[in-house]
């Protein structure tokens, strides 16, 4: 959960505000003004982890995605491995955009040896 006090200090929520976190994360947030859909959500627990993956829509244009989750991921120890894909130990995080105003989160949160 410390990644979550992390996190609300880097978006510069007030005492009033409360961050929004991607669904079964503590620490990864959805950016303001990503909706996600209630119907294409997918969650598999697995013996090596979690595999999470997130469909939402978006009025934000890809570039501005992109610098809000390598600015902020960043802050939360995920290193870029390469354009719209992040690591944080075994842990990976991939953003893609299948269509103008749609945007796709893969998550794959393992486990702890």
């Amino acid at each position: 959960m410390k990644h979550g006090l992390i996190t609300a200090c880097l978006l510069g929520l007030s005492v009033w505000g409360q961050a929004e976190f991607l669904p079964a994360t503590d620490d990864i947030p959805l950016m303001d003004g990503i909706v996600l859909s209630e119907t294409t959500d997918f969650s598999f627990d697995t013996p090596a982890g979690q595999i999470l993956t997130f469909d939402g829509t978006t009025r934000i244009e890809p570039a501005e995605v992109r610098l809000f989750y390598d600015k902020t991921l960043a802050a939360l120890g995920w290193q870029k491995s390469k354009t719209d894909l992040y690591r944080r130990g075994a842990d990976t995080f991939q953003l893609s955009f299948p269509q103008n105003g749609r945007i796709h989160f893969d998550i794959m949160l393992n486990s702890e040896p």
